[in-house]
């Protein structure tokens, strides 16, 4: 996974403005995984260091409507959470028990993480 520029990401919601984004965010001490998921399935994800008040403006900056962001339930994401929920976006909780995991242990990354993340949060908006 890939660091991003603000100008790819720009270029990844182009043609999307208004339209509704979900974000996966896999949470650690040191850094962020990401995913955004856009309206046609497509997702682009990155890896950002853990700064909470960086990643709200990254993602309250871009000209997209975030319905919901969605991270796993641990003690490094509070701060992140109350960060988001004071910008005005809706964050979903997940219970680390709840999330389907894949079957071989070698297919658990933070990437694919993420991305799983964000399609629950999806998932949740339309159910």
């Amino acid at each position: 996974m890939a660091r991003l520029t603000i100008s790819s990401i720009s270029r990844f919601v182009g043609g999307f403005q208004g339209q509704r984004f979900f974000v996966g965010i896999d949470v650690h001490k040191r850094s962020f995984s990401v995913a955004l998921l856009r309206p046609d399935g497509m997702v682009e994800s990155w890896t950002t260091p853990a700064d909470v008040e960086a990643i709200t403006h990254r993602l309250t900056s871009l000209p997209i409507y975030i319905s919901a962001v969605c991270y796993e339930a641990g003690p490094t994401g509070f701060g992140l959470a109350r960060s988001l929920r004071s910008a005005g976006i809706k964050v979903i909780v997940a219970a680390p028990s709840r999330i389907p995991r894949p079957v071989a242990a070698t297919n658990k990354t933070d990437s694919l993480d993420c991305i799983k993340l964000a399609e629950l949060a999806a998932c949740s908006k339309r159910g």
